[in-house]
């Protein structure tokens, strides 16, 4: 319900979001190398921010994923015109992506099962 009601759209910093996680995941990994990061990117994909915000997005998302971070992209994108960026940018993260429409506690819940089990 939360998600449902967050505010999207405007001048998106995308690249420069999966950077700091990324970079936010690597000192958590130096700190404890057990733990099993999960990342859950709720977005319609659309990258604004800069000249090439779009493949910027894409680079630091294959990063991500090199790194073996599981996640998963909440696409909230919306309107008569969808583009499907957000699958996109989910496939270059390795992980799988839901619809708004889709979630659930108990669903998310079980994606995240999956995901702990595939590690």
């Amino acid at each position: 319900a939360r998600l449902a009601t967050l505010p999207t759209g405007g001048r998106t910093p995308l690249a420069a979001g999966l950077l700091r996680a990324h970079e936010a995941l690597r000192v958590e990994r130096l700190r404890d190398p057990r733990r099993r990061p999960l990342v859950i990117v709720v977005t319609d994909g659309r990258a604004t921010h800069g000249r090439d915000a779009l493949g910027d997005a894409r680079r630091a998302a294959a990063l991500m994923a090199a790194s073996g971070t599981a996640s998963v992209v909440v696409d909230c994108e919306s309107g008569p015109v969808r583009l499907g960026l957000a699958a996109r940018l989910a496939a270059d993260l390795g992980g799988p992506v839901l619809g708004l429409g889709e979630l659930a506690a108990d669903g998310l819940a079980g994606l995240v099962r999956d995901l702990r089990a595939a590690s």
